[in-house]
């Protein structure tokens, strides 16, 4: 079965085209409210459940808190989750290019009509024409940003697509019946074990990267790595003995963690 990112803009109605894409194929839909329930059922670091919100932080939020990495890390944990299932839909939240490299993951892009957005906040949301042009134009360079400052690369760039759909030209039956029919073809490659599996060990170094954030260890000169499920090795430098100690700990508490392997190194002039 298929795993398909589709990536719009606020105010199309590209969340109605991706449900029509998994009701048509038999595969779960998700967005905004899966993602979210996903990090809530795995575990994820509590202050990030409640940011999951796709705007670049400001400068003096990066130099407050660590919480932009935080949320990026939880974020990046629930798409792999996602792809080490290998189906469904997944709308937004940078999909397109955290499953850049999965070999069955097939991405789209909905070109939005700015028309037809300004028309449906109009009609959906009971808003002025100025209103709904001004809100669009702000969602439109968050949305910008958030990518930006994520992926250090732009949203429309259109090697991070497989098609590319001018939402102006077509009715939303079919665009979902084109994406459908692409996927389907013989062209699209089923996942293989080894894809499945890199995903699920990509999920585990995401969790354990936000948890030791949100513990307050720093995590640049540290490396991790998955072995196999439940089976973590930790290298790196640390500065003080309870740092190494604590560091181990709190990985051990990440849901699906059993054994630690700590590989860490206390800096010798904090000995």
């Amino acid at each position: 079965m298929p795993l398909i990112t589709i990536t719009d803009n606020f105010g199309t109605n590209g969340n109605e085209i991706a449900q029509l894409v998994a009701t048509k194929l038999d595969v779960e839909l998700f967005d905004d409210r899966c993602l979210q329930d996903i990090v809530t059922k795995t575990g994820m670091p509590v202050s990030a459940k409640y940011r999951f919100e796709k705007h670049a932080p400001g400068l003096w939020d990066l130099l407050r808190s660590r919480e932009p990495q935080v949320y990026l890390d939880t974020m990046e944990a629930a798409v792999y989750d996602i792809a080490h299932n290998g189906e469904g839909v997944i709308i937004g939240h940078g999909s397109q290019m955290l499953l850049r490299d999965f070999e069955c993951a097939f991405h789209v892009r909905l070109l939005p009509n700015f028309k037809s957005r300004v028309d449906n906040l109009i009609s959906g949301r009971e808003m002025g024409r100025d209103e709904a042009i001004n809100l669009i134009a702000k969602y439109d360079r968050s949305q910008k940003a958030f990518f930006r400052y994520a992926f250090q690369i732009d949203l429309d760039t259109p090697g991070l697509y497989d098609l590319i759909i001018n939402l102006g030209k077509m009715k939303k039956q079919t665009i979902a019946g084109l994406i459908v029919e692409a996927v389907q073809s013989d062209d699209i490659q089923s996942c293989s074990l080894d894809a499945l599996s890199s995903m699920k060990k990509l999920s585990f170094e995401r969790k354990i990267h936000a948890e030791l954030l949100e513990n307050n260890i720093d995590v640049r000169t540290l490396n991790i790595e998955v072995h196999e499920p439940g089976s973590v090795k930790i290298a790196g430098a640390v500065a003080s003995k309870e740092e190494k100690s604590r560091a181990a700990e709190i990985v051990k508490k990440v849901n699906g963690i059993f054994n630690v392997n700590n590989k860490l190194s206390v800096l010798p002039y904090h000995l």
